[in-house]
């Protein structure tokens, strides 16, 4: 019997990156870089989640810290009256397998990074009738604390992107027919963004009218020109801008005073993805010694 091949996608938050089947959805996600979490749900009882935090692997006793995340889920098991049960086995190449079991079961691991420091707990659960071994064996395997060239991997509903690793998300919006992502470094500024149902948006104007309705109140500081261009066969607008106007004046002035560069300069690309029925949008406000906005705009997967 020839066995089914399940198609999948990334889910990835503060470059933490895992593959999961396409149906699975992004449910929960909190904290930061040192220390966060996520939790990807698939349609029906299966779950994963993942929990990292930052330390020195000399100064933490990362069997001690998943001992305690265990007994936590035990004491919230007999809680509710539930028997509770783990196992835990340690593994040559330091990373420490777990199982439990209560109402629900769970498979998982930790795993300790020298490269980026950080420690994650990743666990595959679900109810007692569910496969959980045979999915986990699949999903874990995959997860990833850093890439190999330290770009950090975003990964959210149908939006993956990469920025460089020195930019940290700043805010966010995830709804269901909008994303936008929004990350700084010192002065400089990255904002990517998907809007859903292209079709839907451009039906009544023109692609060129519509972007410019979207950006009107984020270029307003800025004087720019935007053109028309092909990306990739597909239909794009190009925006290069410089800021003026007496208050950006001054707000570069001050920047120059606390011996930062200023971020004078506007690029941003956006783009139609006929494939995917979505929009997407990369905007950097950079100053002059910040190159890296092409990159960027390379690194956004729209299908």
């Amino acid at each position: 019997m020839k066995k089914e091949k399940i198609r999948r996608t990334l889910v990835g938050w503060q470059g933490i990156v895992a593959e999961v089947p396409c149906d699975w959805s992004l449910a929960s996600i909190g904290g930061d870089g040192k220390s966060g979490y996520f939790r990807v749900d698939s349609p029906h009882s299966l779950s994963l989640e993942v929990k990292w935090f930052t330390g020195s692997s000399e100064r933490i006793d990362v069997r001690r810290r998943l001992e305690e995340f265990l007994k936590d889920l035990g004491r919230k098991a007999r809680k509710r009256k539930v028997n509770f049960e783990y196992k835990i086995k340690s593994k040559e190449d330091g990373t420490i397998s777990f199982t439990w079991q209560a109402d629900r079961k769970a498979v998982g691991k930790l795993t300790r990074c020298d490269r980026c420091k950080r420690i994650l707990i990743a666990q595959v659960s679900g109810l007692s009738s569910d496969n959980v071994s045979g999915v986990a064996s699949q999903i874990l395997p995959s997860l990833m604390d850093h890439s190999e060239d330290g770009w950090q991997t975003w990964a959210v509903y149908d939006l993956i992107a990469e920025v460089p690793p020195d930019y940290r998300l700043e805010k966010h919006q995830l709804m269901a027919g909008y994303i936008r992502l929004n990350f700084r470094k010192g002065v400089n500024r990255l904002t990517i963004e998907r809007w859903g149902l292209a079709d839907v948006a451009l039906r009544k104007c023109t692609f060129t009218e519509w972007y410019a309705d979207r950006v009107r109140y984020d270029f307003r500081p800025f004087r720019y020109s935007m053109q028309e261009v092909d990306f990739d066969g597909e239909s794009a607008i190009e925006v290069t801008g410089r800021r003026h106007g007496l208050k950006e004046i001054l707000r570069s002035a001050s920047e120059l005073l606390r011996g930062k560069s200023p971020a004078i300069f506007l690029d941003a690309c956006a783009w139609v993805c006929e494939e995917s029925n979505k929009i997407y949008s990369v905007q950097a406000i950079h100053s002059r010694q910040e190159k890296v906005f092409d990159e960027v705009v390379d690194r956004v997967e729209c299908h």
